[in-house]
Protein backbone atom coordinates (compact mmCIF):
# COMPACT_ATOMS: atom_id res chain seq x y z
CA UNK A 1 0.00 0.00 0.00
CA UNK A 2 1.51 3.37 -0.76
CA UNK A 3 2.38 5.26 2.08
CA UNK A 4 2.07 8.87 0.25
CA UNK A 5 -1.67 10.55 1.01
CA UNK A 6 -0.31 13.40 -1.69
CA UNK A 7 -3.19 12.47 -4.27
CA UNK A 8 -5.66 13.13 -1.86
CA UNK A 9 -7.92 15.47 -0.18
CA UNK A 10 -9.72 14.55 3.00
CA UNK A 11 -12.18 15.85 4.98
CA UNK A 12 -11.87 15.80 8.83
CA UNK A 13 -15.04 16.40 10.86
CA UNK A 14 -14.49 16.34 14.66
CA UNK A 15 -16.38 19.08 17.27
CA UNK A 16 -13.20 18.60 19.62
CA UNK A 17 -10.34 20.76 18.91
CA UNK A 18 -7.53 18.51 19.96
CA UNK A 19 -8.90 15.36 17.98
CA UNK A 20 -9.53 17.46 15.13
CA UNK A 21 -5.69 18.73 15.28
CA UNK A 22 -4.72 15.46 15.48
CA UNK A 23 -6.29 13.46 12.56
CA UNK A 24 -5.59 16.61 10.74
CA UNK A 25 -1.85 16.78 11.42
CA UNK A 26 -1.22 12.80 11.02
CA UNK A 27 -3.23 13.36 7.29
CA UNK A 28 -1.12 16.16 6.10
CA UNK A 29 2.19 14.41 7.66
CA UNK A 30 1.68 11.48 5.45
CA UNK A 31 1.07 14.23 2.13
CA UNK A 32 -2.85 14.51 2.09
CA UNK A 33 -4.54 18.05 1.70
CA UNK A 34 -6.62 18.22 4.26
CA UNK A 35 -9.81 20.76 5.12
CA UNK A 36 -11.89 20.44 8.84
CA UNK A 37 -15.10 21.42 9.72
CA UNK A 38 -15.85 21.59 13.35
CA UNK A 39 -19.91 20.47 13.17
CA UNK A 40 -22.27 19.03 11.05
CA UNK A 41 -24.01 21.68 9.24
CA UNK A 42 -19.85 22.76 8.02
CA UNK A 43 -19.01 19.11 7.15
CA UNK A 44 -21.89 19.20 4.66
CA UNK A 45 -21.05 22.69 3.31
CA UNK A 46 -17.54 22.16 3.36
CA UNK A 47 -18.35 18.75 1.72
CA UNK A 48 -20.11 20.35 -1.22
CA UNK A 49 -17.41 23.24 -1.45
CA UNK A 50 -14.22 20.58 -1.63
CA UNK A 51 -15.55 17.45 -3.01
CA UNK A 52 -13.23 15.45 -0.42
CA UNK A 53 -11.61 12.15 -1.56
CA UNK A 54 -12.70 10.73 1.48
CA UNK A 55 -14.30 12.28 4.86
CA UNK A 56 -13.31 11.07 8.68
CA UNK A 57 -16.85 11.89 10.41
CA UNK A 58 -17.15 11.76 14.12
CA UNK A 59 -20.45 10.10 15.96
CA UNK A 60 -20.78 12.60 18.28
CA UNK A 61 -21.10 16.05 17.89
CA UNK A 62 -23.70 18.75 19.26
CA UNK A 63 -26.54 20.02 17.20
CA UNK A 64 -26.34 18.00 14.17
CA UNK A 65 -24.83 14.82 15.25
CA UNK A 66 -22.52 12.62 12.94
CA UNK A 67 -25.37 9.83 12.09
CA UNK A 68 -27.57 12.55 10.42
CA UNK A 69 -24.60 14.46 8.59
CA UNK A 70 -23.34 10.45 7.65
CA UNK A 71 -27.47 10.24 6.45
CA UNK A 72 -27.28 13.18 4.25
CA UNK A 73 -24.25 12.89 2.75
CA UNK A 74 -25.39 9.28 2.00
CA UNK A 75 -29.10 10.46 0.42
CA UNK A 76 -27.08 13.44 -1.76
CA UNK A 77 -26.66 12.73 -5.25
CA UNK A 78 -23.51 14.70 -5.41
CA UNK A 79 -22.32 13.42 -2.33
CA UNK A 80 -23.20 9.92 -2.25
CA UNK A 81 -20.09 8.44 -3.29
CA UNK A 82 -17.53 9.75 -1.16
CA UNK A 83 -15.86 7.27 1.46
CA UNK A 84 -17.04 7.66 4.67
CA UNK A 85 -15.05 7.15 7.28
CA UNK A 86 -16.76 7.18 11.04
CA UNK A 87 -14.77 7.78 14.12
CA UNK A 88 -16.58 7.44 17.20
CA UNK A 89 -15.64 7.35 21.37
CA UNK A 90 -18.79 5.12 21.65
CA UNK A 91 -18.48 2.29 20.31
CA UNK A 92 -22.16 1.38 20.62
CA UNK A 93 -23.79 3.64 18.49
CA UNK A 94 -21.95 2.44 15.74
CA UNK A 95 -25.20 0.51 14.99
CA UNK A 96 -26.71 3.78 14.69
CA UNK A 97 -24.56 4.12 11.60
CA UNK A 98 -25.20 0.41 10.29
CA UNK A 99 -28.58 0.48 10.76
CA UNK A 100 -29.75 3.38 8.83
CA UNK A 101 -31.56 3.13 5.51
CA UNK A 102 -28.52 4.22 3.52
CA UNK A 103 -25.33 2.35 2.12
CA UNK A 104 -23.15 1.44 5.55
CA UNK A 105 -19.87 3.61 5.92
CA UNK A 106 -16.72 2.45 4.46
CA UNK A 107 -14.69 2.60 7.60
CA UNK A 108 -14.97 2.86 10.93
CA UNK A 109 -12.65 3.35 14.61
CA UNK A 110 -12.92 3.50 17.73
CA UNK A 111 -11.49 6.35 19.82
CA UNK A 112 -8.83 6.71 21.24
CA UNK A 113 -7.46 6.77 17.84
CA UNK A 114 -3.82 6.32 17.10
CA UNK A 115 -2.10 7.37 14.10
CA UNK A 116 -1.21 3.83 12.81
CA UNK A 117 -4.64 2.68 13.19
CA UNK A 118 -6.13 5.68 11.64
CA UNK A 119 -3.49 5.58 8.43
CA UNK A 120 -4.58 2.18 7.79
CA UNK A 121 -7.94 2.23 7.91
CA UNK A 122 -7.35 5.28 5.65
CA UNK A 123 -5.11 3.89 3.33
CA UNK A 124 -7.91 0.76 2.73
CA UNK A 125 -10.81 2.89 2.61
CA UNK A 126 -9.20 4.86 -0.44
CA UNK A 127 -7.94 1.43 -1.68
CA UNK A 128 -11.58 0.41 -1.44
CA UNK A 129 -12.73 3.54 -3.56
CA UNK A 130 -10.38 3.01 -6.23
CA UNK A 131 -11.50 -0.31 -6.62
CA UNK A 132 -15.19 1.17 -7.13
CA UNK A 133 -13.72 3.55 -9.46
CA UNK A 134 -11.05 2.18 -11.97
CA UNK A 135 -13.08 0.54 -14.69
Amino acid sequence: MPSDLSPYKILVVDDEADVRAFICTVLEDNGATVVAASDGDEAVEMARAENPDLITLDITMPGKDGGEVFEELRRDPELKDIPVCIISAHPDLRRLIYQRSVPPPDGYLDKPIDEKGLLLNVRKTLALRRRRTTP
